[in-house]
C-alpha cells in the first residue's frame, strides 16, 4: 500500500487551517488498494456522507432497469408519473434528466415534504422560473434526482433504496453503503456516521444522500472501471452495452448555467472536461486526468472517480464544506498531489 506522505501532509494541513475536521481517502492504483484517514474520521471504514458523489449509483440503477425495459428509454416522464401530465418536466425524457438538460434546477426543493406536494412543485415549474431557456443545460442538484429515485421505485415496484442496494451496491462490493432515510434501520446504520459528524457541515442524510466508507465507494468505481463486473466476485452490475451508454458523451461542449463552465456528461456521471480548462473545470479529476475519466463530485466536500487510462480509482471526502472556489482549489491540489505520488 503506498505511503503517500505528501498527500497526507496536505490533508493534515486542511485540518490545521480548519478547512475540514476530518478526511477519508480510498482508491486503487493498478489494482492495489490505498487508504488514508484522519481527524474526526478515525478509521478508513467509517461512514461519511457523499452528497451528490453518490449520484452515479442511482444512474447505474436506472441503466440496470433499462436492460429489462429498453422501451422506457424514450418515454416522457408523464408515462411513469401521471402527476406530471401536461407539465414541462412531464414531457422530458430520461436522457434530459440524467444529463441535466431539463432547464430546471431545484436548489431549495424541500425533499422532506410529502410526495404529492413535491410532485405539485415539479409540475408547476418552467425554465423561466430559473432564468433559463428551454434546452439550456443547468446542473439540478435535487429535483431530477428525486424523480429518478421515484422512477426506480415505480419501474420495479420496490423501495428504490432496497433496489439500489441489492442490484448495484452489494454486487459491487459496497454492501455497507446505504442511502439515508427516516426509518429506524437507517438510524442504526447512521450511529457511527453521526459520531464523525462535524456540526458546521450537517450532511442531511435523511434526504437520500449516499452514506458509507470511502473504501466502499472505491469498490463501486473499481467495478465500473472493470466494465461493470466486480473483479473480486465476478458479479456484474451492468452489461457492456449499458456501460457504453453510461459513458457516452450525451452532453458535450455545452456551458452549464449552474457551474458557469463547460462540463461534459454521460448518463448521470461527469466525464473528464479538462479540454475546457484543467485549472478551472469544477469537480474535475485533477489537471492530469485522462479523457477517459468519469465520476461525480459531492457538494463542496467530496469526489469519486475512475481513470481507466491511469488504472486509478479515487474516492476522497473532506468533512466540512468550504466556499466553492476554495473547495475546487483544495481538491485540485490534493488530486494532483496524489497522482504525482502514485506515478
Amino acid at each position: 500500500m503506498p505511503d503517500l506522505p505528501k498527500t497526507r501532509r496536505l490533508l493534515e494541513e486542511s485540518l490545521e487551517k480548519q478547512q475540514s475536521s476530518g478526511y477519508t481517502l480510498s482508491g486503487f492504483y493498478r489494482d492495489q488498494p490505498f487508504t488514508l484517514s484522519g481527524g474526526k474520521v478515525s478509521r478508513p471504514d467509517a461512514s461519511v456522507c457523499w452528497y451528490s458523489a453518490g449520484k452515479p449509483v442511482v444512474s447505474a440503477g436506472v441503466l440496470r432497469i433499462l436492460e429489462d425495459k429498453p422501451d422506457s428509454w424514450d418515454w416522457p416522464m408523464h408515462r411513469t408519473f401521471p402527476e406530471l401530465e401536461g407539465s414541462h418536466l412531464g414531457n422530458q425524457p430520461l436522457v434530459a434528466i440524467l444529463t441535466h438538460q431539463t432547464s430546471l434546477r431545484f436548489v431549495d426543493l424541500d425533499l422532506s415534504a410529502s410526495d404529492p406536494e413535491i410532485f405539485r412543485t415539479l409540475a408547476r415549474a418552467n425554465p423561466a422560473d430559473f432564468q433559463l431557456q428551454a434546452g439550456q443545460p443547468a446542473y439540478d442538484p435535487r429535483g431530477g434526482w428525486w424523480l429518478l429515485a421515484q422512477w426506480i421505485a415505480r419501474q420495479t415496484n420496490r423501495p428504490w433504496r432496497n433496489y439500489l442496494h441489492d442490484t448495484v451496491l452489494a454486487p459491487a462490493g459496497a454492501d455497507e453503503m446505504f442511502f439515508g432515510d427516516h426509518d429506524r434501520e437507517a438510524e442504526i446504520q447512521m450511529d457511527e456516521w453521526k459520531s464523525n459528524r462535524w456540526e458546521r457541515a450537517p450532511a442531511m442524510p435523511e434526504l437520500g444522500n449516499l452514506c458509507g466508507s470511502s473504501a466502499g465507494l472505491a469498490r463501486f468505481y473499481r467495478t465500473l472501471m472493470a466494465g461493470g463486473v466486480n473483479p473480486d466476485s465476478g458479479r456484474r452490475i451492468l452489461q457492456p452495452a449499458s456501460m457504453k451508454k453510461f459513458l457516452h458523451r450525451w452532453r458535450e461542449g455545452r456551458r452549464d448555467l449552474t457551474f458557469l463552465h463547460t462540463v461534459d456528461f454521460g448518463l448521470g456521471v461527469i466525464l473528464d472536461s479538462n479540454r475546457y480548462g484543467p485549472a478551472t473545470v469544477p469537480y474535475g479529476f485533477g489537471t492530469a486526468s485522462s479523457d477517459q475519466s468519469f465520476g461525480h463530485g459531492g457538494s463542496r466536500s467530496s469526489i469519486g472517480f475512475a481513470d481507466p487510462a491511469a488504472e486509478l480509482v479515487v474516492c476522497l471526502c473532506l468533512i466540512g464544506q468550504v466556499s466553492e472556489p476554495r473547495h475546487q482549489t483544495r481538491m485540485r491540489r490534493l488530486l494532483d498531489s496524489l497522482r504525482s505520488e502514485l506515478a
